[in-house]
Formats: structure tokens, C-alpha cells, sequence
């Protein structure tokens, strides 16, 4: 109860002032990672090989978000490559671009020297914005859809140095052997009044994107997923939580990266197809599970899981370990820059 005041003036400031700490208390929360990593420690690896990679084999390190890099030890291999991750303030209230010292030193750390090809799942700020820099500072070549050829061209990058998709169409690149697939975003939400769904007036960038710019100029452009085949061994890199019914029906892989942001957000009948047409269809060995952590967080620090303001990380590993061990699958979280044998 507030306590009555003669001078009102007085009273507006203690409510505007108690106002203020609801606001914040709210935001405190809401603003908190949306898991607890320790509630999850037996998944992940803990081991980074050191020793060159063996003839035949994959290593795979995870670099946040959907970047994933595949290395045989001839040939790298990158998806989106989204090392500057700009603040949550930063992204909501100014114009954002790639910082140049941050790439530089993820290259060096991750050991990206011997890269063939960056492949975007779509042109949203946290899959696109990076990528076509690391293109030209790796010298390696940028696949995606035109909208990202247009974030490309606005980075400065020639034509010759791009492709742009052809859905269905391998792409050889070593002994890896890329082919992009149809896919979908995760389903539209809203947070604080604002949704990023695709304005059905502007679904592309249709021009070259030159930054800075605001988050929101980046345009999905629609949204692919990855089989990747390396001899006998088979990945699908899905960095989106949807699904293209019956996209998968000819495909098996032994590993699958599969997108979690705000999967437990949906209805039960979505997150069920959404397990029926990825896990089931594709029968993997095993799931790394993508897209868990907070982007707005710097990549030099231990992941985070998403913000409590959009997603439950929690809920999201819960559906998916219980599917997998219904399916009798194993599960395996990874840290930034952490690093393991796939086969």
C-alpha cells in the first residue's frame, strides 16, 4: 500500500519509483540464463583431441549457435560461422556489424586454416552477418540463398567467391559432398511487442546489405538444412525447430545437429512430428543438440542457455532426451570450441 501524500508531486515520484523496481525485478528475471548446464554435465564430451585427425575421420568443433565446424584434416567445412554476437542492448538499440578482431581470433583459436566453404541456413543476423567476412579473411567460398548473396555482396565479396543454392544439387568440396535441403524456421514469436516472423511484403534481402545496419534488415530468406556425406559416414546439420514433412523420407544420417530454440514453446502435436520427421526418419547414432545457447553472450566466455525471454533450455533438453532414449539414442551437449571425433 502506498502512504497517502499531501504533496503529490511526491507521490507520483515514489510510484514511478516503485514502478521502476517491478520493471526491473521483471526484467532481472526474464533477462536469466533459462537452464542450468550442471543439470546436464554427463553430456558432454570433456575430451579435446589434441593428436592430427586420422585418415577417414571427421572432427567436429562447435562454435556457438549453428556454427559447426567439420574438419577431415584436408578439408574445413563451416555452417553461418556467427563469432562477433553483439549484446542484447546492442541488437535491440543500435545498428550492429562484424567485428573484425573477434573473427580474427576465433580463426586462430578454432584453427580454421584450411577452409573450403561457409554454408548459411538462412540471412538472420545470427547466421549471416559473420559469415561472408570469414569469407574473405579464409579465402573460402560462401553458399546460400540470395539474400545472403546479398549480405555477401554488401561485405564486399565477388560473385566469383559465392553461390547461391540449388536445392537437391551436391556440392563436392574435398571428400565432403554438401547437399542443401528445404527446411523451415522455427515458428514466429513475439517478445516485447515485436515478432520475427517474415513480413510476406519483404521476405528477402533484395539488395546488397551493407553494414552497419539494425538486426531487423536481416531478412530469413528462407531456411535450409545440410546432409553431408564423407565417405561412408553421413551428417544432417538442421539449425532451425521445424520441418518439412517428408523431407527426410530417403535419408538416414549417423549424426544429427539438431536445432532446439523453443522447441518445448510449442503445442505437443508439433514437437511429436517435429521428433517423427528428424529423429525417427533419420535414425542417427547420435544428436548434438544446436541453437541452445545465448548469442548475446561473447563467445570467448562458457555457453550459456537462451534467455529466459524467449525459450526454456531446460524443458527444450527434457523433450529431447526423453524422445531419444525412447528411441534408444545418445545425446551429447558441447561447449565453445569444444571438440570431438565424430567417426
Amino acid at each position: 500500500m502506498i502512504p497517502y501524500f499531501k504533496n503529490k508531486y511526491l507521490q507520483t515520484l515514489l510510484q514511478c519509483f516503485l514502478f521502476g523496481i517491478l520493471v526491473l525485478a521483471n526484467l532481472q528475471c526474464v533477462l536469466r540464463p533459462s537452464g542450468d548446464l550442471r543439470e546436464f554435465e554427463s553430456y558432454f564430451p570433456h575430451e579435446n583431441p589434441n593428436s592430427l585427425i586420422q585418415k577417414g575421420k571427421v572432427r567436429v568443433t562447435f562454435l556457438g549457435t549453428t556454427s559447426i565446424l567439420l574438419d577431415d584434416g584436408e578439408t574445413q567445412v563451416l555452417t553461418d560461422g556467427f563469432f562477433t554476437r553483439p549484446s542484447l542492448w546492442k541488437t535491440a538499440f543500435s545498428k550492429i556489424e562484424s567485428d573484425p578482431i573477434i573473427l580474427a581470433s576465433v580463426l586462430e583459436k578454432a584453427k580454421i586454416n584450411r577452409l573450403k566453404g561457409i554454408f548459411v541456413c538462412h540471412s538472420h543476423y545470427d547466421h549471416a552477418m559473420d559469415s561472408p567476412f570469414v569469407a574473405k579473411l579464409t579465402n573460402a567460398k560462401l553458399f546460400g540463398s540470395n539474400s545472403t548473396i546479398n549480405v555477401g555482396l554488401g561485405a564486399g565479396l565477388d560473385m566469383a567467391n559465392m553461390e547461391e543454392f540449388q536445392i537437391g544439387k551436391p556440392i563436392k568440396l574435398g571428400k565432403f559432398v554438401i547437399t542443401v535441403l528445404e527446411s523451415k524456421h522455427t515458428p514466429p514469436f513475439r517478445i516485447l511487442g515485436k515478432t520475427n516472423a517474415t513480413d510476406p511484403n519483404f521476405p528477402n534481402i533484395t539488395s546488397p546489405l551493407i553494414q552497419p545496419v539494425k538486426a531487423f534488415a536481416y531478412i530469413e530468406g528462407g531456411t535450409f538444412d545440410f546432409y553431408i556425406q564423407h565417405g561412408k559416414n553421413k551428417i544432417v546439420i538442421k539449425s532451425s525447430t521445424n520441418f518439412v514433412m517428408g523431407a527426410y523420407d530417403k535419408f538416414k544420417a549417423d549424426v544429427l545437429f539438431l536445432g532446439i530454440a523453443q522447441l518445448s514453446l510449442q503445442p505437443k502435436q508439433f514437437q511429436e512430428e517435429f521428433f517423427d520427421e528428424t529423429i525417427q526418419k533419420l535414425n542417427p547414432k547420435f544428436i548434438i543438440p544446436i541453437h541452445w545457447d545465448n548469442f548475446f553472450k561473447p563467445l570467448n566466455k562458457p555457453l550459456e542457455p537462451n534467455l529466459k525471454l524467449g525459450d526454456d533450455f531446460d524443458a527444450n533438453m527434457n523433450a529431447l532426451l526423453k524422445r531419444s532414449a525412447k528411441d534408444q539414442i545418445q545425446v551429447q551437449l558441447m561447449q565453445g570450441f569444444e571438440t570431438i571425433d565424430l567417426f
